[in-house]
């Protein structure tokens, strides 16, 4: 006598078995594209933070000498806002983890004591094998996206006031 649920629960488990290998295969894959990828993405974003600090001190009528960028080792990078308020954000790319961790620091007057925002971006690879970041829910369509939502605290921080 035959039991089908054993049949069932057979055919079942090969499926969720080749669904695993192909789930196993494609993280590998991706994590393969994004350490080749990854870095060009985060050299990409620093150009990009670069040319936007520069454009901000440029067009800026005052306080644009209060901004200063540096690049940091592996792709990473910072970027100060002397004065008060004071803020500082510093990034660095994980391509092992797949985030860009960062770090914004602010301090409004001499009597108050430093707010600490930490938060990390996603690095995804599509089915094209195109890099994205993200953040919690939403996808950055480009990396000027990306560079807005990064510094707009730093640079406009009198309109951000929460972190």
């Amino acid at each position: 006598m035959t039991r089908g649920w054993i049949d069932v629960g057979l055919r079942h488990a090969l499926e969720r078995e080749e669904e695993q290998r192909r789930a196993g295969a494609r993280r590998l894959h991706q994590a393969t594209v994004l350490k080749v990828k990854g870095p060009d993405l985060m050299r990409r974003l620093v150009a990009e933070v670069m040319a936007s600090v520069d454009e901000y001190k440029q067009s800026a009528r005052a306080g644009g000498d209060e901004i200063e960028f540096q690049a940091l080792p592996r792709e990473g990078f910072g970027v100060t806002r002397a004065g008060f308020p004071n803020v500082r954000l510093e990034c660095h790319p994980d391509y092992e983890t797949h985030l860009l961790y960062c770090n914004t620091t602010r301090t409004d007057d001499h009597d108050s004591d430093p707010q600490e925002f930490v938060f990390s971006l996603d690095v995804s690879v599509d089915d094209s094998d195109e890099l994205a970041l993200r953040n919690e829910s939403r996808a950055f369509a480009t990396l000027d996206e990306v560079v807005e939502h990064l510094l707009t605290p730093v640079l406009f921080p009198m309109l951000n006031q929460k972190m």
